[in-house]
């Protein structure tokens, strides 16, 4: 505990542990780090400063402010719970762990982490910097099961100082701590650690296998209009986010990408636009490597009525921009020609 305030970064959610605040810092350090977070989170506070503010929100606002910190099912989420709150709650988070995991979007780990730095109930919290602090200092080579680490996170706890003591537990695993080549020298710990007697800090845990990358072929469409640009409400694939982007299709490869984008054309504009001569853009979304041919083409007509029915709007290029949360697709459109 001594470790931790001397050493203790200055985060926006500690210098205020508002649970909301808390709440939504938590969903977004899930698979992001902290630094990335931070311009994000106090660009989402400044917009959604509290519960009402995003429950009142439309979905296609809020994931524009998550925009670029990805897995966008959190965004998604944080509303649909922010909803529930307001309704159920009067716009306060819950205080128990059963009404907070029953919100979407919550687990067992976020509700942990409200309780004890919000409202510093003794909750523990169980996150990759703590397993691996816990199998270190136990000297476990293998990882035991999930209900252990909760265990012993638990018994950790001092009566009265949970909010601190889990902060300092996940501070000491993010700075000191650390997956490889951990600053055991600098480690408060050091003298009670089983992995650092037995010369085991490096092999505890296994280092990873990085999951290969999946490779995907797109075609994606930049139909143009009186300067206006079609857009879809229809995604090309489950991991593209945002209820706007460019009409897109998958392709198995570049060989049917043109095929593929003017058969989506015709389908769309029932043929007054024919694209060709693309262009190629790569993009990376967590695991996947994108390869993406986008074909321009000026719209001589609009669309019938039927297609905006299917879900598709012309927009000026600026409300484009702002409608297009897929960083994918800004790309797409900062590259037309």
């Amino acid at each position: 505990m001594r470790w931790y305030a001397r050493n203790r970064r200055t985060l926006p959610w500690r210098e205020d542990p508002s649970p909301y605040r808390v709440w939504i810092s938590e969903i977004m350090l899930q698979q992001t780090q902290v630094r990335t977070v931070l311009p994000y989170y106090e660009r989402f506070m400044r917009r959604f400063p509290d519960i009402r503010s995003l429950a009142s929100a439309a979905e296609s606002e809020v994931l524009a402010h998550w925009a670029g910190l990805g897995y966008y099912a959190r965004a998604r989420n944080i509303r649909r719970a922010a909803l529930v709150i307001e309704d159920r709650y009067s716009g306060d988070l819950p205080q128990t762990y059963e009404e907070l995991v029953s919100l979407p979007g919550i687990g067992a780990y976020t509700a942990g982490a409200i309780l004890s730095i919000a409202f510093n109930q003794p909750f523990p919290v169980v996150d990759g910097n703590v397993r691996r602090l816990i199998r270190r200092l136990q000297g476990m080579r293998t990882p035991p099961g999930e209900k252990l680490f909760w265990e012993i996170a638990a018994a950790w706890i001092p009566k009265g100082r949970a909010a601190d003591f889990n902060q300092a537990v996940m501070e000491l695993g993010a700075l000191i701590c650390t997956p490889a080549r951990p600053r055991c020298p600098s480690c408060p710990v050091q003298a009670i650690c089983e992995a650092r007697r037995r010369c085991w800090e490096c092999s505890i845990p296994e280092p990873r296998r990085r999951q290969p990358a999946e490779g995907i072929g797109l075609a994606i469409l930049l139909l143009e209009r009186n300067g206006r640009i079609l857009l879809s409400s229809t995604p090309a694939a489950d991991f593209i986010p945002g209820m706007w982007g460019l009409p897109a299709i998958q392709v198995e490869d570049q060989g049917s990408a043109e095929e593929a984008a003017q058969d989506l054309a015709r389908r769309i504009t029932g043929g007054s636009a024919m694209p060709a001569d693309p262009f190629m853009i790569r993009h990376a979304i967590t695991h996947r490597r994108i390869v993406a041919a986008v074909f321009r083409a000026d719209c001589t007509e609009a669309p019938g009525k039927g297609t905006t029915a299917r879900g598709y709007r012309w927009f000026e290029r600026t409300d484009a921009l702002r409608h297009i949360t897929s960083s994918l697709y800004r790309k797409a459109l900062r590259y037309r020609r």
